[in-house]
């Protein structure tokens, strides 16, 4: 007798809370520096409650108190979530969002970082992720990896990114702010999406030019390995993308918010954890050393103006980042 399994992105006991409990308790410790007396938050979706469950045990098991919200899956990354969740996390010392839809670019995460509350969001996390890949990198040397790049994105005005497969993207990103989502969140205002482990910018709206090709994975779809998506961009909009199923889930998609933010190229990024697995997990991927990715919707929470119904990234490998013309980062190698 086959048991179906009918809820997105719910994995039934691919580890035990036993085996859990070390990243749990990392996340608490090196990733949050959670204090004694500090309100934790976890707010999850009714697909994340067993690992809503060991986060709040590892919160308390250093002191935090930890309150748990949970509702149901919000369908789509960077839907909104209920009001009364917006104000829990706002009013958080520190909060964990394990989802089956990414809660990055939400009003509750933004209020959370405004009120100056830390914490990570966990979009398509699986059980296994607090076990093992990502979450046994050393986020302290990805943040070191991180700045280095910051360093030079900061006084850039042209991105530009490259991949072996086929990706060729520029953007201008003048002035605009770097998100260092490394996995270091240990000051008011700080936030990362555990395991993952990335930098990322938005560029100016309407001006990023090119094509993506993902062989990786679409938010929402899911892994592109054996049919890569080709993805076009215009004007700083996606026009159309081709490759199969993916491509129809991503055009269906994009078309049914009747809204044109939603072909917003929103973002730029590179992974930096060595640790992470390919393949394996959405989080893994998007933080994955060598590998790039391009968010496309709302990019208002990560310093750009568009707020649109969706964000949506496609992920690639073998990424090549430069700046100004200058290659800073193939396939994983800084080149200063």
């Amino acid at each position: 007798m086959s048991w179906p399994i009918q809820h997105f992105h719910y994995v039934p006991g691919s580890s035990s809370i036993i085996e859990m409990m070390p990243g749990a308790l990392k996340a608490m410790t090196q990733c949050a520096a959670v204090k004694p007396g500090e309100n934790v938050v976890i707010a999850c979706d009714t697909n994340k409650l067993r690992l809503a469950e060991v986060l709040a045990a590892a919160a308390y098991a250093v002191g935090g108190i930890p309150t748990v919200t949970m509702f149901p899956p919000t369908g789509a990354h960077g839907a909104q979530v209920p009001d009364p969740v917006v104000g829990a996390c706002a009013r958080a010392d520190v909060y964990f969002l394990p989802t089956s839809w990414s809660m990055t670019h939400t009003d509750a995460r933004i209020a959370a970082s405004e009120a100056g509350a830390r914490g990570a969001t966990m979009c398509e996390v699986t059980e296994d992720c607090l076990a093992a890949g990502g979450i046994l990198g050393d986020f302290e040397a990805a943040d070191r990896l991180g700045r280095q790049i910051g360093a030079v994105l900061e006084t850039a005005d042209t991105i530009r990114m490259t991949s072996s497969g086929g990706t060729d993207l520029t953007g201008k990103v003048t002035k605009r702010p770097i998100q260092y989502e490394t996995g270091l969140f240990r000051n008011p205002g700080e936030f990362g999406a555990l395991p993952n482990s990335e930098l990322n910018i938005s560029p100016i709206e309407g001006t990023t030019e090119g094509v993506i090709v993902g062989n990786v994975r679409l938010m929402g779809f899911g892994i592109l390995r054996e049919e890569p998506i080709t993805i076009e961009v215009k004007n700083g909009e996606v026009t159309k993308a081709w490759g199969g199923a993916a491509a129809d889930y991503l055009n269906t998609t994009l078309a049914s918010f009747n809204d044109r933010s939603a072909y917003n190229l929103a973002e730029f990024a590179v992974g930096l954890n060595p640790m992470a697995r390919a393949y394996a997990t959405n989080l893994e991927d998007l933080g994955k050393l060598g590998f790039g990715h391009h968010g496309i919707g709302s990019n208002y929470a990560i310093g750009g103006n568009v707020k649109a119904p969706c964000h949506i990234d496609v992920i690639y490998t073998d990424a090549t980042l430069e700046l100004d013309g200058r290659k800073v980062l193939e396939r994983g190698v800084f080149s200063g």
